[in-house]
């Protein structure tokens, strides 16, 4: 069964235009700490082939890199979403179903990552800056994803 981590981008900078805004200090050191702690608590993130689906704004590529730091796998393939940023659940749903690896991650924003994973598990979970999930998918490929096909099974918090 595929594995799916979706995070919201760290806290940002407050400014414009808001497609430029940075992680602030504390955003980049909630990141960072939550990419060591998710190695020691999903491990199958440091060794195993992940795609990582990004949203292009400059928080969502330094909350990627910051996870990406933390994770220390060279086999994570990075893919930066077009349209990706400010995303809806369809738009990410539509990106998934293309992946070839067992496991995604995914980097949005709210409310598009929050949606989707309520979408997909009915479950409601408050997404603040730096929040995660990992779900389980009850799918044999990513291409039978649709809704109500995840569990929950663990909230990452910075």
């Amino acid at each position: 069964m595929p594995k799916l981590f979706i995070f919201r981008h760290g806290e940002a900078a407050p400014g414009s235009p808001d497609f430029e805004r940075p992680l602030t200090i504390k955003g980049r050191s909630d990141i960072k700490r939550l990419g060591i702690k998710l190695a020691e608590l999903a491990p199958e993130l440091c060794s195993n082939k992940i795609t990582l689906l990004s949203s292009p704004a400059a928080r969502t590529t330094e909350t990627t890199q910051l996870l990406l730091s933390g994770l220390n796998n060279p086999n994570i393939i990075v893919n930066v979403i077009k349209d990706g940023y400010l995303a809806d659940p369809a738009t990410w749903m539509k990106n998934i179903e293309r992946i070839t690896t067992n496991s995604c991650i995914i980097v949005g924003h709210n409310p598009g990552v929050s949606e989707l994973v309520f979408i997909l598990s009915g479950s409601y979970i408050t997404m603040t800056p730096g929040t995660g999930v990992s779900m389980e998918l009850l799918i044999n490929d990513w291409s039978e994803l649709f809704d109500a096909t995840g569990n929950v099974l663990s909230v990452y918090t910075p």
